[in-house]
């Protein structure tokens, strides 16, 4: 085995504090200290992880990096023991620009929550954990309402009405438990929002029997009003699906800005 540039205790120490003790890994965020049974002793379950391996026959290894670059706090993030072992065991998705991402993300996120209550500190660290799967719901909820990219010939103004009324209820009810202001509940909140638009456009008109006709300014007031909606919902789904890695369903990119 080759030699190894090992991190120091004060540097050990300093990961562990600047990620607050909790796994720098995004979809863990497992707290990595706390009580023994011996209520005289504590438990410490954390890992000073390497960026690029600490020897030559460790995993992601730079030959560049001199020994003092190696044990340096900028080759370090702190993770719990599974991770760091499953990081390190299954190289190919954890590259050295990965890592430093977790930890860049994960100590800006620990300086974000020093700022609030401890209740809060909490609800925000497990925010960020679910937001993926949340912005993945939010999509998903979109998709499951075709008013928003049906034929507009196919369409019965009256549904449409009842079909978004229901979404805008649901995009609501998903705000329940985010902290206000973040990420999300913005992107909530400016979704219902246009929603809301659509129907102001619209409340003068009698959906109930309205139907498609090209000579009718009632229809193409609702076919525009309709025809807006899809547009700014598009774009913001757009943006949404980019930050998030969400892959949505072939409809639903046709109103998304393409690219050129």
């Amino acid at each position: 085995m080759g030699v190894r540039d090992e991190f120091s205790l004060s540097t050990k120490r300093i990961l562990a504090e600047r990620a607050a003790h909790f796994c720098s890994n995004p979809d863990c965020r497992k707290l990595t200290t706390g009580p023994h049974s011996d209520p005289q002793k504590s438990l410490k379950t954390g890992h000073a992880a390497h960026l690029c391996a600490a020897a030559s026959n460790g995993p992601r290894y730079d030959a560049s990096q001199t020994p003092q670059q190696r044990k340096h706090i900028a080759n370090g993030l702190w993770l719990c023991r599974e991770c760091g072992d499953i990081v390190d065991k299954d190289t190919a998705p954890y590259t050295p620009a990965i890592l430093h991402q977790w930890k860049s993300d994960h100590e800006t996120l620990v300086a974000e929550v020093r700022t609030k209550g401890y209740a809060q500190s909490l609800v925000l660290l497990q925010t960020r954990r679910q937001e993926p799967q949340l912005a993945k719901d939010i999509v998903a909820e979109f998709e499951d309402h075709r008013a928003l990219w049906e034929a507009f010939d196919a369409e019965f103004p009256d549904r449409v009405r009842q079909s978004l009324d229901r979404l805008r209820v649901r995009l609501g009810d998903m705000r329940k438990g985010l902290p206000q202001g973040g990420a999300l509940d913005q992107v909530l909140q400016s979704l219902r929002k246009t929603i809301l638009a659509f129907f102001i456009q619209v409340e003068e008109l009698d959906l109930l029997t309205l139907r498609c006709d090209g000579n009718d300014p009632n229809w193409l007031r609702f076919q525009g009003a309709l025809a807006a909606l899809r547009k700014s919902v598009g774009l913001q789904l757009f943006y949404l699906c980019n930050a998030y890695g969400v892959v949505p369903i072939q409809e639903f990119v046709n109103l998304m800005p393409q690219p050129d």
